[in-house]
């Protein structure tokens, strides 16, 4: 496919972008503190989240510095490991405390294409090498 680079270079692009403006959004409209929610099973999960006054600004951090590395191809698969826990407890927030099965979808979806889109490099870290001293480099 001709275009098939630049849709996967807009996809990560506009995935790294969401996870850098939505922190930021929580920043500069909820003073760091997570959005109110209206369903109550969702209210008290993330007051419990503010309240422990460590998690939402470590899941911030993370969020941001994850959407900084998507946003560059060579370091994509970094940010996608970050990304990881934060997209499943995403999703499952949607999924079992909300309700809203298709938003809580979308993220975990986009995720897993992203993830697959890289998973060359993935491999690499779960690849075997042999065992014992490595080779010497040629004598020059």
């Amino acid at each position: 496919m001709k275009y098939g680079r630049h849709i996967w270079t807009v996809a990560r692009v506009l995935f790294g972008l969401f996870f850098i403006y939505a922190p930021i959004m929580v920043i500069v409209k909820f003073g760091g503190q997570n959005p109110p929610e209206t369903v109550p099973t969702a209210s008290h999960f993330v007051q419990a989240l503010d309240q422990t006054g460590f998690m939402t600004p470590s899941l911030i951090a993370v969020m941001i510095g994850a959407g900084l590395t998507i946003l560059f191809d060579r370091t994509a698969p970094v940010g996608l490991i970050l990304l990881g826990a934060p997209v499943f407890t995403i999703a499952g927030f949607h999924w079992f405390l909300t309700h809203n099965y298709v938003w809580g979808s979308i993220w975990p979806v986009w995720f897993a294409l992203l993830a697959w889109r890289y998973r060359d490099r993935f491999a690499r870290l779960v690849e075997r090498r042999p065992s014992g001293p490595s080779p010497e480099p040629p004598a020059s």
